[in-house]
Formats: structure tokens, C-alpha cells, sequence
């Protein structure tokens, strides 16, 4: 929860929004693109006080977006707008009261290994809400399924 000195100087209190979304990525994207946009994205929720989440597992995005009402709203905006993927649907929107992820502006592992260890961690302190850790590990796992018999001909 964030604190404010409202105008009378009285310490006011700011819930926070926290927002998750999926999109499909541009099937093009490479290494070098997500690398390019963490280092955006972290650069720009530094300034705006987000933090959060992202996982992509090679066709699709997930994020957690939290902080500001407002300034998520405006980051939500400019994500919308992004070439390097379609499609976005938020998948959940809610009121907090205290950040998931507020040591992170963006956490990313590429071979998600490093987000198994931190989601247990939040999990395991109370931190990160039931339902946000079970829609993102069942994303993560879907990353790690692989078909049999990928690129075969049926």
C-alpha cells in the first residue's frame, strides 16, 4: 500500500492494481528483442514504480503488472501498442494492498527455472496471491510441455 501526504497533510493510503495478461508473441522475436525490451521495460517500471513479472515460453507472454493505478494504466496502454506481440487479454485485475514482486521491476528467467525458485519463495511467505501462482506456473508449464513428434508431418 502506498502512503500520501494528502493536500491537509494527513497520511492517506493508495491501494495498488495489479494486472495479468497474455499475448502472443511475434513469431519472430528472437533472444535479442526480449533482451531489448527488458531492459526498456525495466528502465521504464523503475521510473514509474512498477514491478512485477514476465514469462514467455517461446510463443506466448505472461506478465504481472503492479503499482500506481495509473501509471499501470498508462504502461498497459503502451503495451497494447507493441509490435512484438497481439492479441493481449488481461486475465486478471485486481485491488492490493503490497506488491508480489516489489524487489523486482521486471523479473524474467528465459529457461524459467529462476521464476520456479522465486514463485515457491513468494508463495511460501504469503506474498503472492493463490490464484496469480497457479495461473503462472500452469503458463510455465505449458512452456515446457513439448509435443511429440514436433514438426512431423501427420
Amino acid at each position: 500500500m502506498l502512503h500520501c501526504l494528502s493536500r491537509t497533510g494527513r497520511l492517506e493510503k493508495r491501494r495498488l492494481l495489479s494486472v495479468i495478461y497474455i499475448s502472443v508473441a511475434d513469431p519472430l522475436i528472437g533472444e535479442q528483442d526480449i533482451a531489448a525490451l527488458l531492459v526498456q521495460s525495466r528502465r521504464n517500471n523503475h521510473r514509474d514504480a512498477l514491478t512485477g513479472a514476465l514469462i514467455f515460453n517461446g510463443h506466448n507472454f505472461l506478465q504481472l503488472l503492479e503499482g500506481p493505478a495509473a501509471k499501470v494504466e498508462a504502461c498497459l496502454t503502451a503495451i497494447r501498442g507493441d509490435p512484438r506481440h497481439s492479441g493481449m487479454v488481461e486475465i486478471r485485475r485486481r485491488a492490493i494492498d503490497e506488491r508480489a514482486f516489489a524487489e523486482w521491476s521486471m523479473l524474467y528467467d528465459p529457461n524459467f527455472r529462476g521464476h520456479d525458485d522465486n514463485l515457491a519463495r513468494l508463495a511460501a511467505n504469503g506474498r503472492l496471491d493463490p490464484q496469480d501462482a497457479l495461473m503462472m506456473e500452469n503458463f510455465i508449464a505449458l512452456g515446457r510441455r513439448r509435443p511429440s513428434g514436433a514438426g512431423a508431418a501427420d
